[in-house]
């Protein structure tokens, strides 16, 4: 399979299209990201389950970077802290993202996930290193 290497904070990866993540806004260092709590992403109490979570609070904090940063620049997750306050029972999930502090070659993000009655459900920071161009040095789809 063949994937594109154009990337945009508008545009959903293809795993978090699998997901169910739609991407409500992302620019100027930050990002609004929802999942509808669908069946495929929860335990069988009807609890979101931890990792989908975590993908959505690494999507929303990765757009808020990727909002950040040069149209050529590139970024990858180095490091995402999550803490977990409550089930995720009520959906559809926000994510929330935004950039506190970006130099030439890393960034630091945090956010929250609030569910439909908006109570936080989790909280995350992390780190993303960022590359003048693509990591493997191509300029175009493969």
């Amino acid at each position: 399979m063949t994937m594109s290497t154009e990337r945009t904070p508008i545009s959903p990866t293809p795993f978090g299209t699998h997901l169910g993540i739609e991407i409500i806004e992302a620019g100027a260092g930050a990002a609004s990201l929802r999942l509808p709590l669908a069946a495929h992403v929860c335990n069988r109490r009807g609890v979101a389950h931890g990792g989908a979570v975590a993908s959505l609070l690494d999507s929303a904090l990765g757009a808020a970077v990727i909002s950040s940063i040069a149209p050529e620049a590139w970024c990858g997750t180095l490091q995402l802290s999550i803490q977990y306050s409550d089930p995720a029972r009520h959906g559809p999930l926000v994510a929330t993202g935004r950039v506190v502090r970006r130099g030439r070659h890393v960034a630091f993000a945090e956010g929250e996930v609030t569910d439909a009655r908006g109570r936080v459900v989790a909280r995350a920071h992390g780190t993303w290193t960022i590359w003048p161009g693509h990591p493997d040095g191509k300029s175009g789809p493969d």
